[in-house]
């Protein structure tokens, strides 16, 4: 794709001015308009499609550290992204270019942060003239290419542009005010407590992002979309006797700040992770390499799922790989594709993206969305896992194969529910473990009990022995591998839900997920985390070592 890259300042946090946002709005439509009108490169093909986006935003951030701030920042950008693209729907500047994304020029210029309506005019034309360059140039090359393969394009690999119907988002949403000084007291509060623990270099950090995304189409497509995001994390770092490190995180989520704990119930969880991890200083290490089944409980059941069916390999997602007309170049394509209409998990199992669903039994999910950032709607149910059957995965509007539709996912899942009919009351599943287990020749089971998975990639067990049921907790865990292979027998699932369990995808935006409470797999395989061991000889003595 001939494009600037949009500098998603989501991750990094730094971002907006509210006022008269009609300015911005203005001032891409116009740019735009004049650009569909007048661009032209010596004899080369005007563009047949141009879109423009702007990220207004502004970023809180805070961090605390033993009970004092070490960051408290506001920072406001105004971060743009375009794409053009010559030739047409089927056949045009992206279509057999394996590298897809222009960089900035040497001339590119950074949006104001004021409402000046020429000066916002001038930063897109700048970013609009270089694409247009770059993919004029290609679009050329693309056309003797196809001549020179000598066979007609449905022959050959190549991508097509998916037409899509003109869109329009006006999002009425109002920015909330941040209470700096507010927050600043209450992760004060809320850390002070680590002065007194084995845990003194914990930090806590809120990040908070707020404004608007504008992206505007030659086809019509015109979108004021809200970006909300609030996030409260956690990081307790530590180290055992012999100098290993231990480690827990918790992440709070929300629209706004508001949408967190109240204090009190913060310091109760944070008083009970440094409880747990005190007691984890005491157990072993896990020191195996496990093959056989295990049971997820809470959160580990949404972090195991999202890591098969997402960020794996094989994960349920088109890419926009092709292969090269050309040369030696390696067949990296999703190999899922191939395997459309075709059995490939527990015909237990059912998994549909319901993205435009905002709440799920009274409860805000993050990761609705009603577009995405293409400008293309998601449908209200996509069906990706039938009963074990893949029918379709999520992607954008980059087709690479027949099969293809844009679905209006190009920034990530959104809200995904997993259904299993395989439901056991929970006090069964352990059973069941166990049960497995034995018939596998195994000692024991494993348990991954709320614990977070996606985050550190780091986890702690409970081994469970067939004999007589008891449990024993183990540190330092990590999948050796995760695949969609996982999926092939589900051994069962609680009957009750957990729902909104939020993780960051693509581009830093929020995925919920709507899932069993419990969940039952075989063929798991886990292995040892190995972590650095940091035994140094202290010759001051720590002031805030307990006597």
């Amino acid at each position: 794709m001939r494009r600037i890259i949009l500098i998603i300042f989501l991750s990094s946090l730094q971002v907006l001015a509210f006022a008269q946002q009609n300015i911005i709005e203005k001032a891409m439509q116009d740019e735009l308009d004049r650009s569909m009108k007048d661009l032209r490169l010596d004899t080369l093909e005007k563009p047949f499609y141009i879109s423009c986006t702007i990220q207004d935003v502004k970023v809180y951030s805070i961090t605390s550290v033993l009970g004092g701030i070490v960051n408290s920042s506001e920072n406001s950008s105004r971060a743009k992204g375009n794409r053009v693209l010559i030739g047409g729907y089927e056949f045009n500047d992206e279509s057999f270019d394996n590298n897809l994304f222009s960089t900035p020029e040497a001339n590119d210029i950074e949006v104001p942060l004021d409402d000046d309506y020429l000066g916002i005019r001038r930063a897109i034309w700048v970013s609009i003239d270089n694409v247009y360059k770059s993919a004029s140039r290609q679009f050329a090359k693309n056309q003797e290419m196809l001549k020179d393969q000598k066979k007609p394009l449905d022959e050959l690999p190549h991508r097509r542009f998916a037409k899509v119907a003109p869109f329009q988002i006006i999002s009425d949403y109002k920015p909330v005010a941040f209470d700096a000084k507010k927050w600043e007291q209450t992760l004060r509060q809320l850390t002070e407590r680590f002065k007194t623990t084995d845990y003194p270099g914990s930090t806590l950090q809120l990040n908070f992002v707020q404004g608007f995304e504008y992206f505007v189409s030659s086809e019509g497509t015109h979108l004021k979309s809200p970006i909300h995001q609030a996030v409260l994390q956690l990081s307790i770092f530590g180290k055992d006797k012999e100098g290993g490190i231990v480690y827990a995180q918790s992440m709070w989520s929300g629209f706004s700040p508001d949408d967190f704990p109240a204090v009190a119930a913060l310091e109760s969880e944070i008083n009970a992770k440094v409880t747990h991890l005190d007691r984890l200083q005491k157990v072993e290490k896990f020191d195996d390499e496990y093959n056989g089944p295990v049971l997820f409980e809470g959160a580990p059941v949404a972090d195991i799922l999202s890591g098969i069916l997402f960020m794996s390999r094989d994960g349920l997602q088109y890419d926009n790989n092709i292969q090269g007309l050309t040369g030696m170049r390696a067949d990296t394509r999703n190999s899922m594709e191939s395997k459309i209409g075709k059995n490939i998990a527990s015909t237990s199992i059912s998994v549909k993206a319901i993205s435009k669903t905002q709440q799920y039994k009274g409860t805000k999910l993050l990761g609705a969305f009603q577009a995405d950032s293409e400008g293309t709607p998601p449908p209200d149910e996509l069906v990706l896992l039938d009963k074990g059957i893949l029918k379709d995965m999520l992607n954008d509007r980059t087709l690479t194969s027949t099969t293809q539709t844009a679905n209006g996912h190009r920034d990530g899942p959104g809200v995904i529910q997993v259904s299993i009919n395989e439901s056991i009351p929970a006090n069964d599943l352990k059973e069941k473990l166990i049960a497995q287990a034995k018939d596998a020749g195994l000692e024991f089971g494993l348990i991954v009990r709320n614990e977070s998975i996606g985050r550190i990639g780091m986890f702690n067990v409970y081994r469970v022995n067939v004999i007589d049921g008891s449990e024993e907790l183990l540190r330092n865990a990590r999948f050796s591998s995760l695949s969609m292979k996982n999926l092939r027998k589900v051994l069962g699932s609680s009957e009750e839900a957990i729902y909104n369990i939020p993780s960051l995808g693509n581009n830093s935006k929020f995925t919920s997920y709507i899932v069993p409470a419990s969940l039952l797999l075989t063929d798991v395989d886990i292995m040892s985390a190995q972590l650095p061991t940091f035994n140094e000889e202290e010759f001051v003595r720590d002031p805030l070592h307990k006597d």
